[in-house]
């Protein structure tokens, strides 16, 4: 259709503003994405990115704070740990002191120094149990409970730990210790005559056996049973000639020799903790190792569990290191602006913008021209 020939309505122009406009705002677009370096700068950009962009963001900033959340994690582990390697020096110099208190050579008064110096020992173990702290939460003295760690960007992404168990003196170093009668009466028709087998189970293990058979003395005996018993217990013979049975936990005994005879109860649950050592006797000293090496044994698996949640925390925080920047790399391939792309649109912008004008001049002189059709 042939374009009418009109002073009123200059068609050309209204075209040329149209493209001006156009190539104005793809200008304006391609500025505002250069100088703020995003693709998305509103939602009218890109409605469906910027959605998905927002989305990776909150998963992204979740990441980053449990990342610290982790860090404060061994932050916490690590001052618990260091506190627990204190005690454990100290336990380890009570040990000591209790090996030398065993000794037949030292006199009351030795052993009363040694007492002394080991209530020191003892009282700031309590003291470090009672006042390490992290962030105002007490460590050491079971009253934490379970702590949670949250350690991803979503609910439920925690890591629980159990710190309910005290270090507390009164708490650790419980033993099972079963006495026997004396054992002269038994050893009286010397040898003692074990007529049948009996039984002695260390908590939910399997129960060890004390073949029948004659003993000739209640040494011979004690080391039978210490024998048997391995690394479950201890048997050892007292000063006052009585059989005492050593273990971390429950003593069951069975049998009518073991019950009758010797005198040793049927069951003897754990019992008593560090505020027990009395190291003042020789036999008390003695008594002391084995509560003393149940209480070691309680710290170092304490400082075992603390030493793995710093690894699982290290770990923890590798994989979402991991996580976050992949996300970032996805949010980044839909949010930011390319810059080689956006020069390229701001150089065609400014061409078209140039052109336009021009153009628009042009046009707006046309109907000048249909004047001199009157002259």
């Amino acid at each position: 259709m042939a374009q009418v020939l009109s002073v009123a309505t200059n068609l050309l122009s209204l075209n040329a503003q149209r493209h001006l406009r156009q190539s104005q705002a793809a200008l304006q677009t391609a500025f505002q994405r250069l100088a703020s370096g995003q693709r998305i700068n509103s939602a009218r950009d890109d409605a469906a990115g910027l959605a998905i962009s927002e989305r990776f963001t909150t998963q992204i900033r979740g990441l980053n704070q449990a990342m610290r959340n982790a860090q404060d994690g061994i932050s916490l582990a690590q001052t618990a740990e260091g506190a627990l390697g204190s005690m454990t020096g100290n336990l380890q110099r009570i040990r000591q002191l209790a090996v030398q208190a065993a000794n037949a050579t030292l006199s009351a008064s030795d052993r009363g120094a040694i007492d002394r110096e080991v209530r020191q020992l003892l009282a700031e173990n309590d003291r470090i149990a009672t006042q390490t702290t992290f962030n105002g939460r007490s460590l050491l003295d079971g009253s934490m409970g379970t702590a949670f760690f949250q350690i991803g960007p979503n609910a439920g992404q925690t890591l629980a730990i159990d710190l309910g168990d005290s270090m507390r003196n009164r708490f650790v170093g419980a033993i099972a210790s079963a006495y026997s009668g004396e054992l002269e009466a038994a050893f009286a028709s010397d040898p003692l005559e074990v007529d049948q087998d009996f039984f002695i189970r260390v908590g939910e293990r399997d129960p060890v056996e004390i073949p029948a058979g004659h003993y000739r003395t209640p040494q011979e005996l004690t080391a039978a049973i210490d024998r048997a018993l391995g690394s479950t217990g201890r048997a050892v013979l007292t000063d006052d000639g009585r059989l005492n049975l050593i273990a971390r936990e429950t003593l069951t005994i069975s049998g009518e020799t073991a019950i009758d005879t010797l005198g040793l109860p049927a069951t003897t649950e754990t019992g008593g903790s560090l505020n027990d050592v009395d190291l003042t006797t020789r036999q008390g000293a003695s008594d002391a190792l084995s509560r003393l090496d149940a209480a070691l044994d309680a710290v170092n698996a304490r400082r075992s569990q603390f030493g793995a949640i710093q690894n699982r925390f290290e770990s923890t925080i590798t994989n979402l290191g991991i996580t976050s920047d992949n996300l970032a790399a996805a949010r980044s391939r839909i949010l930011d602006a390319d810059y080689a792309a956006e020069v390229t649109r701001l150089v065609r912008a400014q061409i078209l913008q140039q052109a336009g004008v021009a153009v628009l001049v042009q046009a707006n002189a046309l109907p000048q021209t249909f004047l001199r059709l009157l002259q």
